[in-house]
């Protein structure tokens, strides 16, 4: 945990201080996933960064929870978001620990680049019916090189995904990444 602290407020600490924001790339790349992505209620974007993802949410309309275990990058985003005021809440939260409890009934869960499959139960279960997911994590398709221990194996989001009571709306594994994009239906 404090490693991954330490790690992670270095790279922040030595990135561009100005955040704008910025739909995930699974939603630019596929624009029509617009009208399946909610623009009320609350939303969780979990390992946030400095969260360019988090206030395009916010700027859709959702009231957002952003989690990142970097105290840097939360303390960025904390102050890119004031214009956003209630909408937009960033803490600091290691996920080592499992999602803070008091997140249920979501419009929206967002998790880009992180991997963490004990959490992918957690994920589903938080979001209301109707909810959805926007997973992307490192993945070894069409990785070109040695896949690391962040890599998922080809077919782990839409194996971990792909259930009752769930409905895949997108399944893309390329270029060293992997997305999934589904709604709890019930």
């Amino acid at each position: 945990m404090d490693f991954d602290r330490k790690r992670w407020d270095e790279r922040w600490a030595a990135a561009p201080d100005s955040v704008a924001a910025t739909p995930p790339d699974v939603i630019s790349a596929h624009p029509e996933l617009l009208d399946v992505i909610p623009a009320a209620g609350r939303a969780l974007d979990i390992a946030c960064g400095p969260g360019a993802q988090a206030l395009w949410l916010a700027e859709r309309g959702l009231a957002v929870t952003a989690l990142d275990v970097s105290s840097v990058a939360i303390d960025r985003l904390t102050r890119a978001g004031q214009p956003h005021g209630h909408r937009l809440r960033a803490d600091v939260w290691d996920t080592d620990e499992g999602l803070p409890p008091a997140f249920n009934d979501l419009a929206l869960i967002l998790c880009q680049r992180y991997r963490s499959p004990v959490l992918y139960g957690q994920l589903v279960s938080r979001l209301r019916v109707g909810g959805v997911l926007i997973l992307t994590v490192l993945s070894a398709v069409g990785l070109e090189g040695q896949p690391g221990a962040f890599h998922a194996p080809a077919g782990e989001l839409i194996d971990a995904f792909n259930r009752g009571g769930v409905g895949v709306l997108l399944h893309d594994e390329a270029n060293g990444q992997a997305s999934i994009v589904v709604r709890r239906e019930r």
